[in-house]
């Protein structure tokens, strides 16, 4: 059984009881989370409307990045696959011009169904931290900086389960970063990707 360490999970809890206070249906929120090299995303396009939508409203140019293992924040048993799509090119802020924005569809594959979930244009944001302050890891795969940021979007629906789920979800996560030509586009790592998903309806 694959499990994550139960210093991950403690850290992993204490920064969601800081970073995440919005209101949730407790018997159905989903909190999950991963820590590794980042693996590309080799999952078909999702054939449904609210992805042709999302896409449309981003950009029209979207692209698979990424597929990551998902551990449950409480138990640390895993729990299903998260597949990624984003919606590029980058974006800058105004106020806060180092900024990086750009928009992600999610695929959440559980045991019970498919959740579908998405952030607006410029809705997943990052910027680069000082070294100093937090070295990148993983530098012998091509790491050479830390970008700390996430998103918050909507949910989409689904099947099974979440077939008529609707709400919200927040990320929140250091990547490491490198070269485009390393990793996943540049994605090297991801050290601790926290994802909360909080259904305001489940009819």
């Amino acid at each position: 059984m694959n499990r994550i360490p139960s210093t991950f999970l403690a850290s992993t809890g204490i920064a969601l009881a800081a970073a995440f206070t919005v209101p949730v249906a407790a018997a159905d929120a989903i909190g999950v989370a991963f820590t590794g090299v980042a693996v590309a995303n080799t999952r078909a396009t999702p054939a449904t409307k609210d992805f042709t939508d999302w896409c449309n409203a981003a950009s029209g140019a979207c692209y698979p990045t990424v597929q990551q293992p998902l551990y449950d924040i409480g138990s640390g048993n895993r729990h299903g696959t998260v597949y990624v799509w984003g919606a590029f090119p980058f974006n800058a802020g105004t106020v806060f011009p180092a900024a990086i924005c750009f928009s992600e569809y999610m695929v959440f594959a559980f045991d019970d169904g498919e959740l579908y979930t998405h952030t607006p244009p410029n809705g997943t944001c990052g910027a680069f931290m000082d070294p100093v302050l937090k070295p990148p890891l993983h530098t012998d795969l091509g790491a050479t900086s830390v970008i700390a940021g996430g998103g918050d979007g909507v949910i989409a629906g689904g099947t099974g389960r979440y077939k008529r789920w609707t709400g919200r979800f927040t990320d929140r996560v250091f990547v490491g970063f490198g070269a485009p030509t390393s990793g996943v586009g540049g994605i090297i790592y991801y050290d601790q990707l926290l994802f909360v998903i909080s259904p305001q309806s489940v009819n």
